[in-house]
């Protein structure tokens, strides 16, 4: 795995996000639906490539903690976006609890990215 297969993944992250969270302020579900799948399948994918691209580092503990942290929380919200907005389907008193936790999700998934460039400055390449 090469460092521009891995930022072009997240460039494609980043790029799904946003126009999931478009497709979803202009209530165009259907394309919402497809969106949000294929953004958290991309996000997985860029999870498993940071892990294996990653491993070819040793990054200074409190930024990996740092990083983590954000990446955790981003990932526990994922739930609650997904039941919030089933629930929002049929009922529209949803909607303010689905914003609040998408707004959480990319608050937090943002924090996430940016942490990691962070990490990445003060990485150091194992050798092998």
């Amino acid at each position: 795995m090469t460092a521009p297969l891995f930022v072009a993944n997240l460039v494609l992250v980043v790029a799904l996000l946003a126009a999931t969270l478009w497709t979803g302020r202009n209530r165009r579900r259907r394309a919402h639906y497809v969106l949000a799948v294929a953004t958290l399948v991309t996000l997985a994918l860029a999870i498993v490539q940071a892990e294996l691209f990653g491993r070819r580092f040793t990054f200074p503990a409190l930024r990996l903690t740092v990083h983590l942290g954000f990446a955790t929380v981003a990932l526990v919200t994922i739930p609650a976006v997904v039941y919030t907005g089933l629930r929002l389907r049929r009922d529209g008193r949803w909607r303010s609890w689905h914003r609040r936790f998408v707004t959480s999700f990319v608050v937090f998934t943002v924090a996430a990215i940016l942490t990691a460039g962070w990490m990445f400055l003060g990485a150091e390449a194992r050798p092998g």
